[in-house]
């Protein structure tokens, strides 16, 4: 089995977006995203606001990685947006060393996102810490 993935270049975002604009559909869904439009999310992608990745499993598409990068004063954090899997399982140790490499490219120091309840203690033995995170709608 041989794992490998890459960067979408945002200029091939539009002509290959059936490959996965169903994956960036999945995620919004199961996450009860409703910020984000789908349109939303692919003209981020093609005005390079934000980056994809596909994740290839024996030279097929496993899944996908949808990236943001968050300037602060004092470092870049990247935030995995969407994640999404055409499989019902993720390898998370995997996609942990995409993210790791993904905020070196983008010289992030800190990798930070959400969803769903169940992902904390999953990534907390990865070594990410539940900071609370409120909302209030106005």
């Amino acid at each position: 089995m041989s794992q490998e993935y890459h960067q979408v270049h945002p200029i091939d975002v539009s002509s290959h977006w059936s490959l996965f604009g169903h994956l960036v559909e999945k995620a919004m869904t199961k996450t009860q995203q409703t910020d984000y439009t789908l349109k939303g999310v692919q003209d981020r992608l093609i005005f390079n606001q934000w980056q994809l990745f596909v994740i290839l499993k024996d030279g097929e598409l496993e899944s996908i990685i949808v990236t943001c990068v968050i300037p602060f004063d004092l470092c870049n954090y990247l935030n995995p947006v969407f994640i999404s899997s055409n499989t019902n399982k993720v390898d998370l140790n995997y996609m942990q060393r995409c993210l790791e490499e993904i905020a070196v490219k983008y010289n992030c120091s800190k990798i930070m996102g959400g969803g769903r309840v169940g992902w904390k203690k999953v990534l907390s033995k990865l070594g990410y810490k539940d900071l609370n995170l409120v909302v209030k709608e106005l």
